[in-house]
């Protein structure tokens, strides 16, 4: 009987704990894609009532460490759509040397994440339109979001691909967190165009 109360209570902080990352992260996430659609709003001129169609779906971005080969240019990389080079990522951050280990250490264990798909927060993100299934099919101005990649607790690392029909184009973010916890983009960088 002993056991079976503490297994119960050890489920339920184990719960508990789970569901408050899971919010934090939902918050966090939402705050990211706000900087980011603020800033492609500024940029393009939208008008505030500009409706952002996202694909729900998140694109998976995977940290990988060059081989010498690589590094030489004797070999390529794999592609960069999929998969992002940890030193791209510490020079586009400009990380210097003595942050340079332990930002490699939080990039390379961020493998995984904790969400395939978008949650949208509507107080945070009011101007987002889910997309459906024919809206991603047709791709007519349509945003795919990568997961987010942590430097830190105070840089983010995110991709975004834009559909419009045929073409595409692709940008690179980086991101720091202000202290009112809103994020603001730092480095804007072209991953990709077809």
């Amino acid at each position: 009987m002993m056991k079976k109360i503490l297994l119960l209570i050890i489920s339920l902080v184990l719960l508990v704990g789970c569901t408050k990352n899971t919010i934090i992260e939902k918050i966090e996430l939402n705050r990211i894609l706000n900087a980011v659609l603020k800033y492609e709003s500024e940029r393009s001129t939208f008008s505030k009532k500009h409706q952002f169609l996202i694909n729900p779906k998140l694109q998976k971005l995977k940290i990988y460490v060059p081989s010498q080969k690589e590094i030489l240019g004797e070999e390529p990389g794999p592609p960069p759509f999929f998969n992002k080079n940890i030193i791209h990522l510490l020079d586009l951050k400009g990380t210097k040397f003595k942050n340079r280990k332990s930002d490699s250490l939080n990039l390379l264990k961020q493998n995984s994440y904790i969400f395939d798909s978008l949650n949208i927060d509507t107080k945070i993100n009011s101007n987002i339109k889910i997309a459906n299934i024919e809206e991603i099919d047709q791709r007519i101005e349509l945003h795919q979001f990568s997961n987010p990649v942590y430097f830190d607790k105070n840089y983010v690392y995110i991709e975004v691909i834009y559909y419009k029909s045929v073409f595409g184009i692709g940008f690179g973010y980086l991101l720091e967190k202000e202290k009112n916890g809103n994020w603001t983009i730092k480095k804007v960088i072209n991953t990709f165009i077809t």
